[in-house]
């Protein structure tokens, strides 16, 4: 196993071409973990992702595409480096992350993605153990991890290099609390970890020509947070897709509690108001927030769920079988069952500040969303799309709209990503196969 180490000589050399990395200009640490081989890249996108879907049957109008194959070997780095939380002045801290580089015979130029994660019940089954088989509990991540072995097969396998933050209190980082839905900590983490591979990379010889982003679920809503900073500092970026992005968590949520789904609604929601409702107790610094909007009798439930304290998946079904059944309504005290009550609540604003969409996109946007998903309804996986033509005057001429909604047919949560990612790979190949200019930089 071999350590590489950017000094602050070569990193600020690259930080000059990409934009303004956070001022802690800490050394991050890259750490060779292994070279998997393009066979076993292609059996991890055929064999595993039929593993993944089956935990539900397919809706009868979806369409699975063809397994995809990779073309070529690829190098995983973890990677541990320091940022910083906005939320509480720009106090230090520590995260990690996954690095996988193609093997190919000229690696002089390569397109790049950074890949956002979604919702994890462990906080280890987050990109930088994907690929390991152990972590530091005795409790199972592996398969719960297969979203970014899927992505580092289809993208890495075939030529780019990808970028895949754990966030704050994930990963080597997970004595930390998990920053779930907090936007800048989000974005931070996700910026310092590209800027750090970036410059891993320069120094390698590699330059990153087009840098894309990506996410599903909740690394939808992040993925779309990332592309806001990195727009914002200058950083050009080529194409960015969403797969299920609850755009809005506010809107996402609140239409979950309201207006359920009987027979539809996926049963681990619940796990998005303990996560969020903690973090923002944390991160926003909001004592006791989460005793002001949670059922009393729910309370202690909840929070094991965001501390991962009830020691595996098997004690967390048993913690929450009393719980079976419960609308999810019925997890907050009881005047959250007053919509304007809930939007004018401190967890409904955090919720509401929590939003990625509302922006005037500068680069193009492919925002995918199911119509059987269990997690984010129809409106909320179009809502970005509504709300940039809107903003921009599209309505007469679609074409104008950076972001693109597309509908995946009868894909719930899952299969929608498992649709949307190749497909995203499809256009964003006809994006690279134009010239790139100087990379990543403005």
């Amino acid at each position: 196993m071999r350590i590489a180490i950017i000094t602050p000589f070569l990193l600020g050399i690259v930080l000059s071409l990409t934009g303004t990395r956070s001022s802690h200009a800490a050394e991050a640490v890259f750490t060779l973990l292994k070279t998997v081989k393009a066979a076993e890249l292609t059996r991890m996108l055929d064999e595993e992702r039929t593993a993944f879907l089956a935990s539900r049957d397919a809706h009868p109008d979806y369409v699975l595409p063809p397994a995809s194959t990779a073309t070529n070997d690829v190098e995983l780095y973890a990677v541990r480096y320091d940022s910083v939380i906005p939320e509480r002045g720009n106090r230090k801290t520590s995260a990690s992350g996954l690095l996988a580089i193609p093997v190919l015979p000229d690696r002089s130029r390569i397109s790049a993605i950074v890949y956002e994660h979604g919702t994890v019940f462990g906080k280890y089954e987050v990109p930088s153990f994907a690929f390991q088989t152990t972590n530091p509990t005795p409790h199972p991540h592996y398969d719960a991890a297969y979203e970014t072995r899927y992505m580092v097969a289809l993208f890495g396998g075939n030529g780019y290099a990808v970028i895949a933050p754990d966030y704050f209190g994930m990963g080597a980082a997970a004595d930390a609390p998990e920053a779930y839905f907090v936007k800048a900590s989000t974005q931070q983490a996700s910026y310092d970890c590209y800027h750090d591979a970036v410059a891993f990379l320069a120094s390698k010889g590699i330059t990153a020509a087009h840098l894309f982003v990506g996410g599903w679920s909740q690394g939808g809503l992040n993925a779309t947070g990332l592309l806001e900073k990195l727009e914002r500092e200058k950083v050009a970026v080529a194409g960015t897709f969403t797969a299920s992005s609850p755009s809005d968590p506010f809107a996402a949520l609140s239409g979950l509690m309201v207006h359920p789904r009987p027979g539809v609604d996926a049963p681990w929601l619940n796990t998005i108001v303990a996560l969020s409702v903690f973090a923002f107790e944390h991160y926003h610094d909001e004592p006791d927030l989460a005793k002001s909007v949670l059922a009393p009798d729910a309370h202690d439930a909840l929070r094991a769920i965001y501390e991962r304290s009830y020691g595996g998946p098997e004690k967390l079904l048993a913690q929450l079988e009393p719980f079976a059944g419960r609308p999810l309504l019925g997890y907050f005290r009881a005047e959250y069952r007053d919509p304007a009550y809930f939007a004018a609540s401190r967890y409904g604003q955090l919720l509401a500040e929590a939003e990625t969409y509302r922006q005037l996109f500068q680069s193009p946007v492919r925002a995918y969303y199911g119509t059987q998903d269990e997690v984010v309804k129809e409106a909320i996986g179009r809502l970005s799309a509504t709300y940039q033509g809107i903003m921009i005057g599209a309505d007469a001429d679609p074409a104008l709209n950076p972001v693109v909604a597309e509908a995946v047919p009868g894909a719930d949560h899952r299969r929608t990503f498992i649709t949307a990612a190749p497909a995203a790979k499809a256009w964003m190949d006809g994006i690279r196969a134009q010239p790139a200019g100087r990379g990543v930089s403005p």
